[in-house]
């Protein structure tokens, strides 16, 4: 027998008392949310285009501070100039930055002078200077124009450049662009010569057409990137400066274990292919937890190479002796 429906059957709703406990829980789901942002504490931290500097963006979109209490979030600026311009203005207080950056930043505003507190890498032949390929050598610009950003880091290796050759600063003519314009007046032979770096130096190095006349291998341990904070900040965040110095290590843990998407992330973003990624990274030695301790101790290489710096560029009237320099910090280091 068949069992017939009656058609005016009600549709099936959800009472009042369940509504309000869907509500109550939604409610509940949502401030603990809330709860878990604001328990973070956020902080900025600005960078320009250079492959080591990825591992923070790196850092920031799997969010990996977060276990650590922190919200990392990433600044991009155009060039080193305007990122330490944007730091000596108080827009940010965490900067990655090379060693020449970072006493440029002490004499502009000593105020800001900032502590050194996590090694990135060590430039070892990423920074270039590359020049037409009828310049035979660094003498080979005398007269001619070279092309560089406004940054203490490419007037240093240039200053390095012309002491092994002995080639007085003033003999040579400076055009002064950002990274990608620099590229195109090199091709178009509006300069004899350009200071350039990953990835913007990568085509270049593969053309027949141009040539590396020096590069940061030749002067080991000078071009160094390093994590920089104004230390009025650092005093009153310690924590989360700690935070930071993990949060690194934990974007090298990543990229050593999930390599295919690490790399994937970080090229796109540097608008390269994987492939061209790990080729800009040939130049670059990144420094582990164990070497930290040395270099970031009072008179350990990074102090050493401070003091050095600061000689030759006073020697060359490019800053002035009554500036401070950048101070080395062992004191937001994971404890032993």
């Amino acid at each position: 027998m068949t069992i017939q429906r009656p058609s005016h059957q009600r549709p099936w709703v959800l009472s009042p008392w369940i509504l309000g406990l869907v509500g109550l829980v939604s409610l509940a789901a949502v401030l603990a949310a809330w709860r878990t942002l604001n328990s973070q504490s956020r902080l900025s931290v600005a960078i320009t285009s250079w492959p080591g500097y990825e591992y923070l963006y790196l850092a920031e979109q799997r969010r990996l501070g977060q276990r650590y209490g922190l919200d990392l979030r990433v600044r991009q600026y155009n060039s080193l100039e305007d990122q330490r311009f944007a730091y000596g203005r108080g827009e940010v207080e965490v900067i990655a930055t090379t060693l020449p950056d970072a006493v440029a930043i002490c004499q502009e505003v000593p105020k800001r002078c900032p502590e050194l507190f996590l090694v990135i890498d060590e430039s070892h032949g990423a920074d270039v200077i590359i020049s037409k390929s009828d310049i035979g050598h660094v003498r080979g610009l005398v007269g001619q124009t070279v092309g560089l950003e406004r940054t203490v880091l490419a007037e240093y290796l240039l200053l390095r450049a012309f002491e092994t050759k002995q080639v007085p600063f003033d003999q040579v003519r400076f055009m002064h662009e950002g990274p990608i314009a620099l590229v195109s007046a090199l091709s178009k032979g509006k300069v004899a010569a350009i200071v350039t770096y990953p990835p913007h130096a990568n085509s270049l190095r593969e053309d027949s057409l141009y040539r590396v006349l020096f590069s940061s291998a030749q002067i080991p341990g000078e071009i160094v990137n390093v994590l920089a904070v104004n230390p009025v900040f650092a005093k009153r965040h310690p924590g989360m400066i700690r935070a930071l110095v993990r949060t690194w290590w934990a974007a090298q843990a990543l990229a050593r274990a999930e390599p295919t998407s690490s790399l994937a992330l970080m090229a796109k973003r540097e608008q390269v292919s994987p492939a061209e990624f790990v080729a800009s990274e040939r130049g670059i030695r990144y420094l582990g937890p164990a070497d930290q301790s040395e270099m970031l101790a009072p008179t350990g290489s990074v102090a050493r190479v401070l003091a050095r710096m600061a000689d030759q560029m006073v020697s060359a009237g490019r800053l002035s002796a009554k500036a401070p320099l950048p101070m080395p910090t062992q004191a937001f280091l994971p404890k032993p």
